[in-house]
């Protein structure tokens, strides 16, 4: 399997680290001047260079990558017994005389307060040849006494110029072609962070290759396209409710979950606030030419006094649309809002009456799932065993063909699924473990994607499904972090042949 390109071009040296000129000129000086503190804290959104500069300051040192550092992840060694494993190692010299060892805590926010304290101690008084470097996107979270002991730096969001020509750098080195347009989007949406950039940007390429458009990188975000945004616009101007329905069944069957259509249509009318009143705005001018025409379009019939209505209306379907029982029905009710204002007041009563119907039609399930159903009669027990044995053990050869399998799935999966929902195929490593478990192996790193696979069940039934109709296997789908696995894949080699055979990839040198 192909290292991931957000790995492969992870900077290595002060100099190669984009967006962080503050961070960059501090931490040179100190090394020059060999004043390096005991313990840095640096904050900050993700995917923006902060466990990249620890580890470029430990390799300035000459630490050995294997004895001499340290990486911890604090979300998920938390506790008090884990700070004092910490403790403990810390007394070990560093594997060369007068070398540092560096110990990197990312999400140290995590820590609870007792290990928080119990870390603090060593934090007071740490050996001479220890640095510890303490990563965070959460600051405020942090115990004020450990900030008091570090040398805060904060990261910056980068700048999407900057990201956009480190994409467009990568893409001369990997030859990938995507048009500017398409890059200048991606820099958008990663939101300052050059690791989604760079994750989206490889993502793209893999899903549509070099002729991906806007509307391509739409689907692979679950996001409304620019038409249907037209249409729910158009739908507003003109009052026609039975039009703004039908999109909304059109984008379900796309795939898309009614927080898309909300994200979606959120942004727009932001951006048509934005572009009436801040017009020169750089945040705006990044949009894509497309959504540009559309928000000035839209911007010549929305008065200040409806754009304002809409945002209130937005705000508060934002607040209560995730723990609604029914998510679709809340958008609906908030789109025939903003089509016939007038009827605003009965739909509050509607939606009261909904939610007390629901609320039950839940009480009335509870009763039913309390109730103990009937005996059936039992069938004998050696045909259940039978059956039992047939379906969840699978012949060895099977197993070992496994790799030959996948890329056919995958060839299917372009023909069923969303482009967005295949495209998070290609970023996995699959395997069968224990005869009758797929687990898809996901980089610890692409949260997002870990996030989206768990939560899209018709996925995980596709890919059994598939398994069972090729393979003659019956497997249950799980999803697991894996760390390093783009650098240590246990997916077969030949899994990467056969995909690119199946897809016809060009191999690029």
């Amino acid at each position: 399997m192909q290292e991931a390109l957000y790995r492969k071009y992870r900077p290595d040296n002060l100099k190669k680290l984009v967006g962080q000129p503050d961070a960059v000129s501090l931490i040179e000086k100190q090394i020059k001047s060999n004043n390096l503190s005991h313990a840095y804290l640096f904050s900050g959104p993700r995917g923006v260079g902060k466990t990249s500069l620890a580890r470029i300051i430990a390799t300035t040192l000459g630490c050995d990558p294997v004895f001499d550092i340290t990486e911890i992840d604090a979300a998920s060694h938390n506790k008090v017994d884990d700070i004092r494993e910490l403790n403990d190692s810390i007394n070990f010299i560093a594997s060369s005389p007068g070398k540092k060892r560096v110990f990197i805590l990312d999400e140290v926010h995590m820590l609870s307060n007792a290990a928080s304290n119990a870390f603090l101690k060593t934090l007071e008084e740490p050996p001479e040849h220890v640095i510890f470097i303490l990563a965070t996107t959460e600051p405020e979270r942090v115990l004020e006494t450990i900030k008091s002991r570090t040398t805060h730096i904060a990261f910056k969001r980068i700048g999407n110029d900057k990201i956009i020509n480190t994409l467009s750098e990568i893409g001369k080195n990997e030859k990938i072609k995507i048009n500017d347009d398409v890059l200048s989007y991606i820099a958008n949406q990663s939101d300052g962070s050059l690791r989604d950039a760079i994750n989206l940007f490889e993502q793209t390429h893999s899903t549509f290759g070099n002729k991906a458009t806007i509307d391509d990188l739409y689907s692979i975000l679950g996001k409304v396209s620019i038409a249907d945004l037209q249409q729910i616009i158009e739908s507003i101007n003109t009052q026609d409710t039975s039009k703004i329905l039908n999109i909304l069944k059109v984008n379900y069957s796309k795939g898309l979950q009614p927080l898309d259509i909300l994200s979606s249509i959120t942004e727009l009318f932001r951006n048509i606030f934005y572009f009436k009143y801040l017009p020169d705005d750089d945040t705006f001018l990044a949009i894509s030419e497309s959504e540009n025409i559309l928000v000035k379009n839209s911007n010549e019939f929305i008065t200040a006094k409806q754009l304002s209505r809409v945002l209130d209306l937005l705000d508060e379907l934002n607040q209560t649309i995730v723990n609604a029982p029914s998510q679709e029905l809340k958008l609906e009710l908030f789109l025939i809002k903003l089509i016939k204002p007038q009827l605003a007041s009965d739909i509050k009563s509607i939606s009261r009456r909904v939610d007390l119907l629901e609320g039950e039609q839940n009480i009335l399930q509870d009763i039913v799932e309390e109730t103990p159903p009937p005996q059936q009669p039992t069938k004998p027990k050696e045909n259940t065993e039978k059956k039992t044995k047939s379906s969840s053990k699978a012949p060895k050869k099977d197993l070992e063909n496994f790799d030959v399998y996948w890329p056919k799935i995958l060839q299917e999966g372009k023909n069923i699924l969303t482009p967005r929902k295949y495209s998070y195929l290609t970023l996995v490593s699959p395997q069968i473990e224990d005869n009758e478990n797929l687990t898809l192996y996901v980089d610890d790193e692409n949260e997002y994607l870990i996030t989206e696979l768990k939560k899209s069940y018709d996925i995980l039934e596709f890919i059994e499904s598939e398994i069972a109709k090729i393979m003659g296997l019956k497997v249950s789908t799980q999803v697991k972090a894996a760390k390093g696995l783009s650098e240590n894949s246990s997916l077969n080699n030949n899994v990467q042949e056969n995909i690119n055979s199946v897809f016809d990839i060009e191999n690029i040198d």
